[in-house]
């Protein structure tokens, strides 16, 4: 098990080797732009800026100051005019001297000039290896480090501010809080250990009383899952009905835009046909699928096929009726665990039923009447699908955004309730006091006070080269 929070003096021995290596690589994203950055890391970072850097000798540069000069390749010739500065220890990203290098965003040339930076004794990065050593060198906790790539990846400025503020520390400081009443309560557990001669008794509903209240603040903790998750991955939302009932003008209204073709042909669309949307600062991956009927020919076979499989695997279903033709029950009906919303389109046309039967009323979360082509009742729609998501305003506490997180906060509840039944039951105060214990150990591993290499492993192979 690897403590975070650690400083390079104090890592073991495999930890010594990993951050003794200098690691290089491009940090901006694939494709051509107005900028490139090549990021190095290590003790060896003066030396790659000596090599690839025409100018003053890197050793005097002040830190965090930007210097401008030749940028040099692997032969020493000159790939480009550009910036450089130099982050010394500690007081960088990663804790340790960090060079980068900012250069016309040519791809060839950022090539280059990584190509002359690995030349200059510095290794490839592997994925997330910056963030990685920011963690082995105490700059951020495991919690932070997640919400780096949290941030790089989302999809809608709410996103982007949830994630900003789990970065900040929100959620850290939060479960600190938490562990300090943990500490406390096991304190006094440990008294009555001490001094189990004495006449110091273990009153077992004050024991049992504030393990039951951390329980119940960990389990509403667990809860804030739903809405982080939301946040990170995102809402897959699947427009499902029959063919003619308006399922792409529903997604083009929704997008604003023209992404589906529209006809009054049965069966134009064949394929699923993906947009994300921003819905209220929720990112929504929704999805307009071919219309479903009996008898299609085969290659509209195949989309029916695929509509039912995106339907299946929606967080939600939009199932569309068509109010200006007779009643007809809609052919794909979700499962028990996936959320409804209907749409009830076309109601600027004449109407030929009225009333939903019962049964479908029951069995949808929410019945929303819209004109896809009017754009009427589209901003009810929207509401009714982030609504049920459960998605609204910001909850004062800061959310859980993976499962990692959710399965470590999940067995510290089980844990304070083992010492809420045991405490109830009359047990010792060391039966108690090591449930207690195995809280705390669960808690820590949500920050990474305690982690073993292969957690770390699957948390930081998910970032991007360069982060």
């Amino acid at each position: 098990m690897r403590p975070s929070g650690r400083r390079p003096d104090r890592l073991n021995e495999t930890d010594r080797m990993y951050v003794a290596d200098t690691i290089a690589a491009i940090a901006t994203a694939p494709g051509v732009g107005a900028v490139g950055i090549i990021r190095v890391s290590g003790p060896g970072s003066v030396d790659v800026a000596r090599a690839v850097f025409a100018g003053r000798d890197p050793a005097v540069w002040r830190s965090h100051r930007l210097m401008r000069g030749d940028i040099l390749g692997a032969g020493g010739e000159r790939v480009d005019d550009g910036l450089a500065v130099l982050m010394r220890a500690p007081h960088s990203y990663t804790g340790e001297d960090v060079l980068e290098l900012h250069c016309h965003g040519s791809p060839a040339a950022l090539q280059e000039v990584l190509r002359a930076a690995l030349a200059a004794g510095a290794r490839p990065a592997e994925p997330g290896e910056f963030t990685k050593r920011a963690f082995l060198n105490g700059k951020l906790d495991l919690a932070q480090a997640e919400a780096v790539m949290d941030l790089v990846r989302c999809r809608t400025p709410s996103a982007a501010v949830r994630a900003a503020d789990q970065l900040s520390g929100s959620l850290s400081r939060h479960l600190a809080e938490l562990r300090e009443r943990l500490i406390r309560l096991k304190a006094h557990l440990e008294v009555l250990i001490d001094f189990s001669d004495e006449d110091v008794d273990l009153d077992p509903d004050a024991v049992a009383s504030e393990a039951e209240e951390l329980r119940k603040l960990f389990a509403d903790l667990s809860s804030t899952y739903r809405s982080g998750r939301l946040y990170r991955e995102g809402l897959r939302v699947a427009i499902t009905g029959r063919p003619n009932v308006g399922k792409s003008s529903i997604l083009n209204a929704l997008a604003r835009a023209n992404r589906a073709i529209v006809t009054e042909i049965p069966g134009t669309t064949r394929d699923v046909l993906e947009e994300v949307i921003d819905i209220a600062g929720v990112p929504v991956v929704i999805a307009d699928t071919a219309g479903l009927r009996e008898g299609a020919e085969r290659v509209e076979q195949i989309g029916i096929e695929r509509a039912r499989a995106a339907a299946a695997a929606a967080d939600l279903v939009v199932v569309v009726l068509d109010r200006s033709v007779p009643y007809a029950d809609p052919p794909y009906w979700p499962s028990a665990e996936q959320s409804v919303v209907i749409a009830v389109n076309k109601i600027d046309l004449p109407a030929r039923w009225e009333d939903l039967p019962e049964d479908r009323i029951a069995g949808a979360a929410a019945a929303v009447a819209i004109s896809a082509q009017t754009g009427l009742g589209i901003a009810d729609l929207e509401s009714a699908i982030v609504g049920v998501a459960g998605a609204g305003a910001r909850d004062s506490t800061p959310p859980l955004t993976n499962t990692r997180q959710r399965d470590a906060v999940d067995k510290v509840a089980a844990s304070l309730a083992e010492a809420v039944d045991a405490a109830r039951a009359g047990a010792p105060p060391d039966i108690v006091a090591v449930d207690v214990q195995i809280a705390l150990r669960h808690l820590a591993a949500v920050t990474g006070e305690i982690v073993n290499d292969d957690v770390l492993d699957l948390v930081f192979r998910e970032f991007c080269m360069g982060k």
